[in-house]
């Protein structure tokens, strides 16, 4: 009996859809057909805006979370690439350094030790010292004069050890250098740091007449230094009609703050 039904049932729906068919060839369901499609368009519009929505909202994500995988990427790249180039511009400075060193020891046919700086002692009375990477082993011994990669004299070497040593700057109160300025009377003096800033050049003979922009120079007095060094340049003179001795103010013409490798002059 249950099969029976089952089998008119699926006689009807045949039969239906195969009278839809019909009519919908003989064009009688289209007034149906329009009304219906006029009702279901407004849902049907409003699926597909849903779906393109969702669709572009998923596409938006995927992008925004690609773009942002790459920006890390790149970020690390930069990273990499920037300290590369910042141990690339460390070595040309450098290497500039030690070319110009070179010439200036080939020019004067000097004999020298390179040193690098390897760390600033804490000043004491006025007293700037800078700690090198050589010692006795390379030859070194207080008294030797340091100069910069370019040939003017920045200090010399107070203490040694094995493998490291000490030098005072030109401007600290305990470096003394015999100095001789660069004028008719190759005036001599001594000179010594004043407020680690500049240099102090005392004991110049009352008689003599120095000008500011006169150039200062080693002696050769020391038995360490050899005569010519570049110390400075007068800035200022002191002198007093009552005084036996006259001083001036120097200015260092290297640049003390920006040192990082130097040469040991040997005599």
């Amino acid at each position: 009996m249950f099969k029976n039904s089952q089998y008119k049932i699926l006689i009807y729906f045949a039969g239906t859809v195969l009278l839809l068919i019909v009519l919908h060839g003989f064009h009688v369901l289209n007034p149906v057909e329009d009304l219906l499609a006029s009702v279901s368009q407004p849902i049907s519009t409003r699926f597909y805006d849903w779906g393109q929505s969702l669709n572009h909202s998923y596409q938006n994500k995927r992008q925004q979370s690609n773009l942002q995988q790459e920006v890390k990427e790149l970020s690390k790249k930069v990273a990499i690439l920037t300290v590369a180039n910042s141990q690339c511009l460390q070595i040309q400075a450098e290497n500039n350094k030690l070319r110009a060193t070179l010439n200036f020891l080939d020019k004067n046919h000097f004999k020298a030790v390179a040193a690098h700086i390897i760390a600033q002692q804490a000043p004491t009375d006025n007293d700037d010292n800078l700690l090198i990477d050589r010692g006795s082993q390379d030859g070194l011994r207080p008294g030797l004069g340091v100069v910069s990669e370019t040939g003017v004299l920045i200090g010399k070497i107070v203490s040694v050890r094995d493998k490291s040593a000490v030098l005072c700057l030109t401007t600290s109160a305990g470096c003394h250098l015999a100095a001789s300025i660069q004028n008719k009377k190759q005036s001599q003096g001594i000179t010594s740091g004043d407020l680690g800033l500049t240099i102090k050049m005392n004991y110049i003979p009352q008689s003599d007449k120095i000008v500011p922009g006169e150039m200062v120079i080693t002696s050769g007095l020391e038995k360490e230094i050899p005569r010519g060094l570049l110390i400075g340049r007068i800035s200022k003179v002191y002198n007093t009609s009552n005084e036996v001795w006259q001083s001036a103010i120097i200015e260092p013409t290297a640049n003390l703050k920006n040192l990082t490798i130097v040469s040991v002059i040997l005599p």
